[in-house]
């Protein structure tokens, strides 16, 4: 059986390695400057208006899943989803918050929400998402409508930030 011994020398020795941060100095970044101090949220589109959930109220985040309309249901009510077999109600948040959301995407998704008001699980597909941005709570303006944490400056457009407890719990 033959040894195996490691290379006298690195395999790509002619290459020198390069310094890559300098590369990046010069390009500018339209990101906000990374806050430790917060709340961290998922901001995302409806339409063409930015909004946002509290990070640890997210449970997952997926692709839109064919959901049953139910009879009779509230307009704000898209149906009932199964997702690996959990029964997910998927409201219109669009609705709810009275925006017109735009058609289905590839870039839509669906939120899965932790939440503590409702028996099931409650999801609601958005247009897009953004990022999870912190939000230090001095940069937080009050809101004059209850279903909202308040508002918040993200790059040069407001975030509607929305308190999902509250939201829902006024649905029931």
């Amino acid at each position: 059986m033959s040894e195996i011994t490691p290379f006298s020398k690195p395999l790509f020795d002619d290459f020198p390695s390069p310094d890559l941060p300098h590369l990046t100095d010069n390009f500018p970044t339209d990101k906000q400057p990374e806050m430790t101090d917060g709340e961290k949220f998922v901001v995302f589109f409806l339409g063409d208006e930015f909004f946002a959930v509290q990070a640890a109220r997210v449970a997952e985040i997926v692709r839109p899943l064919d959901f049953t309309p139910l009879p009779n249901s509230p307009g704000w009510l898209h149906g009932i989803a199964n997702l690996r077999g959990e029964i997910v109600s998927v409201l219109n948040l669009s609705k709810i918050c009275g925006k017109a959301g735009a058609a289905d995407s590839s870039k839509s998704k669906l939120v899965i929400l932790k939440t503590r008001a409702a028996a099931s699980t409650i999801a609601f597909p958005v247009d897009r998402l953004s990022e999870i941005v912190t939000f230090a709570v001095e940069h937080i303006q009050p809101a004059e409508d209850a279903r909202y944490l308040g508002c918040a400056v993200y790059k040069t457009a407001t975030v509607n930030l929305l308190d999902t407890e509250k939201l829902f719990a006024s649905l029931i």
